[in-house]
């Protein structure tokens, strides 16, 4: 089987927090946590997630623009199991390892088109004088070849030779996307790193620059790692897809197959969130509840579950899979305190009587359901006792016995259990709960 041109294993990047006078450590953002995938020769893997979730420091971290915390990224090494190494068990292709003239080398091979390309011209350099540098650092000495060569990649991505004496500030967003792309090809590389490059550009430009980078993906025969927040993108452009939420990878596999048959629901929600053209299909996509987590601090068990619409019950509930949901979101809410009972009051005072000064607590109860749309009764009787005690409690001001009672009995595996990564064939592979056998057998016979 072909070796892959880079293989990423276990990598991860955690920035300290330091606090006090002594500036001492007291934590980590996991900002990558563990993430492993191959990209092959020609191959486009595309990383996918919402802002925030790793994506770019996996990226910056991968080109060792900045130091990862652990892990290995081969290059052009041979990424499997019995390819030889050091003494020391080190791989003698780990970019994570390499120092300043191996890292140059590297850099020859391996380049990234940025999400901002203004930010990384120098506004008083012409562009295709931005683009020669780099041929002047990797030891090319005739300005005019340097230029030739310059002018021709111009023009490859749909500029003119002309442009090379113009500036930055000339040229439109598009454009210099396009400078962007002839600058990282320049050096005739193997492998790319596209961070996000087309989310700032108006859809019609969007188009042409995704169209531009497939072209010039088959005529050099480019790797790459394309970084996107926008599942249609990712569609246009990427063989494989690898699906990415607070630092880690919770889905990966063929793009086809991802698209039709998801099989990790933060993979259906960012695919629901793809617009349709049909005018009949007024779908609004899966509404993510709960709070986005802090990466100081991940979630215990699957680091989805605080959002998830398929959050699995205990097998004896009887529930609703968006009443269960919503009830977990209630209580998550209350075991914060940031429910602000005064402004509820306030509220369904507004709605009533002008005469009236006291709302019944029943009025305070049911404005609570509904401002986390759970039902004025649970389909389980026994259920909706349980959160009508907690919500006397909480009416009553007595908040840690109301997050006692809703947490001892509204609990779900997935904030106990680390989903690990099942095999769906053809590398297509997820790490959710629902896809092991016992949870798979419950949430089936819940479905029937």
């Amino acid at each position: 089987m072909t070796e892959p041109i880079l293989s990423v294993r276990d990598l991860k990047k955690h920035y300290p927090l330091k606090a006090g006078l002594l500036n001492r450590q007291v934590g980590a953002a996991k900002a990558v946590d563990g993430i492993s995938f191959d990209i092959y020769p020609g191959e486009t893997l595309g990383l996918v997630g919402e802002s925030g979730c790793g994506k770019s420091t996996a990226a910056t971290s991968i080109m060792h623009l900045e130091e990862p915390t652990a892990g290995e990224v081969i290059f052009n090494g041979g990424g499997r199991a019995g390819t030889s190494r050091n003494e020391d068990g080190t791989h003698p292709n780990d970019v994570t390892r390499f120092n300043k003239t191996e890292l140059k080398s590297f850099r020859r091979d391996a380049q990234m088109i940025f999400q901002d390309p203004a930010s990384s011209f120098n506004p008083r350099m012409p562009v295709g004088d931005a683009v020669a540098e780099l041929l002047l650092v990797h030891g090319m000495s005739d300005r005019h070849r340097r230029r030739v060569i310059v002018e021709d990649l111009l023009e490859r991505v749909g500029l003119s030779a002309t442009d090379y004496d113009r500036y930055p500030h000339e040229f439109s967003g598009g454009q210099k996307q396009r400078i962007a792309l002839a600058r990282a090809l320049v050096l005739n590389p193997d492998f790319i790193v596209a961070d996000e490059p087309v989310s700032a550009l108006d859809v019609s430009i969007k188009a042409e620059v995704l169209k531009l980078i497939n072209d010039l993906q088959e005529e050099f025969g480019l790797s790459m790692l394309f970084i996107s927040h926008d599942m249609s993108v990712i569609a246009k452009v990427c063989d494989r897809v690898a699906v990415m939420y607070l630092g880690e990878i919770v889905e990966i596999g063929d793009t086809d197959t991802i698209f039709e048959s998801p099989q990790h629901p933060y993979s259906e929600a960012l695919l629901s969130a793809i617009p349709t053209p049909d005018p009949r299909n007024r779908s609004q996509g899966i509404e993510l509840t709960g709070e986005v987590p802090d990466p100081s601090n991940p979630p215990s068990g699957c680091r989805f579950h605080t959002r998830c619409h398929r959050v699995i019950q205990p097998e004896e509930f009887d529930l609703g899979a968006e009443e269960w949901r919503n009830v977990l979101h209630l209580r998550d809410q209350v075991a914060i305190d940031a429910l602000e009972l005064d402004s509820i009051r306030e509220n369904a005072l507004a709605d009533r009587d002008k005469e009236e000064t006291e709302i019944p607590d029943s009025v305070i109860k049911s404005q609570i359901r509904d401002e986390f749309d759970v039902p004025e009764t649970l389909t389980d009787p026994a259920l909706d006792e349980t959160l009508g005690e907690a919500l006397d409690y909480l009416v009553d001001e007595d908040v840690e016995t109301a997050t006692k009672t809703l947490k001892e009995t509204f609990q779900t595996p997935c904030e106990t259990e680390v989903p690990e990564h099942v095999d769906h064939g053809d590398g297509h592979r997820s790490a959710c709960l629902r896809n092991g056998s016992e949870h798979e057998r419950v949430e089936l016979a819940a479905d029937d």
